[in-house]
């Protein structure tokens, strides 16, 4: 989770001058660039190498598609960046088009989750070796304002952002459980299932979350 850096009113909406700067000199970099191999296509023009003709022209067009992206970008329409900001009793999402200033926000607090499992999560390629790096995968259960339930999830790659979620669990007490099982290929679907029916236990203060995750022999999804 994100520690809240911004005043209360969220993240500036703005983009700040060193990006400004920045896409001016990548779009006047690529502009360049563009000119210098247009200028070489009709130099080439005249002597009949088609190949190196058809090549540099190629590469003259990808060029000026890309010039073209980069100077629609400032109208781009919806949300170009995220901010997610940790509050008193949850997080708010601020979604934000950093060219028009456009900021949407979506609130989330602790209190609306009813069940909450902490994973074993591995990456596409794990072949089952237990020195490859092992993360978490959390879904939660959760009741919106309107009642109805929903389901949400949070994989984590890091160390510190799982030390921050223990954190958040064990200060909000959260009613969250923890399996060792690899749960990567669950899909959404099958959330309210499996947290009915899989293999856990309470999560609790003395658990070390990586350590328990160890104790699996058989890291197959």
């Amino acid at each position: 989770m994100q520690k809240n850096l911004f005043p209360p009113e969220g993240p500036a909406r703005k983009m700040t001058s060193v990006k400004k700067f920045y896409y001016v000199v990548v779009q006047s970099v690529i502009g360049a660039i563009g000119a210098g191999v247009l200028y070489l296509f009709f130099r080439m023009l005249p002597d009949g190498d088609w190949f190196i003709t058809l090549l540099f022209g190629s590469i003259a067009l990808f060029i000026g598609w890309l010039f073209v992206k980069l100077l629609l970008l400032p109208s781009q329409k919806g949300p170009t960046t995220f901010k997610k900001v940790e509050t008193a009793d949850g997080y708010t999402i601020y979604f934000i088009n950093e060219w028009t200033g456009e900021t949407e926000s979506v609130s989330f607090r602790y209190d609306q989750i009813t069940d909450l499992l902490i994973g074993l999560w591995t990456n596409p390629g794990f072949k089952g070796r237990k020195n490859d790096y092992v993360g978490a995968r959390l879904l939660y259960r959760y009741n919106e304002d309107s009642g109805k339930i929903k389901y949400n999830e949070t994989v984590i790659i890091s160390e510190n952002s799982l030390n921050e979620w223990i954190d958040i669990i064990q200060k909000h007490r959260l009613p969250a459980k923890i399996t060792n099982m690899n749960i990567s290929a669950v899909t959404e679907d099958q959330f309210e299932e499996m947290l009915e029916t899989i293999d856990a236990i309470p999560f609790e203060e003395s658990i070390s979350v990586t350590d328990y995750f160890m104790q699996q022999e058989d890291f197959s999804l």
